[in-house]
């Protein structure tokens, strides 16, 4: 009677230390938003960064931030965005190997760029 009521403690404490800790969630994608946009030199805009799991929840780690051309734009470790000169440059949002990506288009003229591109297409 003793060895079957041993047996039952210890199959007991087996099946009572199951591993209950949640596996860490895997990164599945990095959204940035906005997605396109226009300065001036010297304008700022504030990006943001929405990090995905593969089951598709957000998830609330840092990202690097990094300019493709510090000459058109530079970004802070905040996610602002400062036009700087003329031309194009890609913003990456950056964690291990995945990336979100926004493009900004740094010009000195004061037309409304996006306007004329849709009135012009009618």
């Amino acid at each position: 009677m003793k060895k079957i009521f041993l047996l039952i403690i210890i199959t007991f404490s087996f099946w009572s230390c199951e591993d209950k800790t949640k596996a860490t969630p895997e990164l599945d994608s990095i959204v940035i938003s906005p997605v396109i946009s226009i300065l001036q030199p010297g304008q700022t805009i504030q990006l943001s960064a929405l990090v995905i799991d593969k089951e598709n929840s957000s998830m609330d780690i840092p990202v690097v931030w990094s300019s493709t051309n510090d000459q058109v734009a530079t970004i802070t470790k905040e996610g602002v965005v400062t036009g700087v000169g003329r031309g194009e440059a890609n913003i990456y949002a950056t964690i291990d190997n995945v990336q979100g990506m926004s493009e900004v288009l740094v010009s000195d003229s004061r037309r409304r760029v996006l306007s004329e591109m849709f009135t012009s297409s009618t």
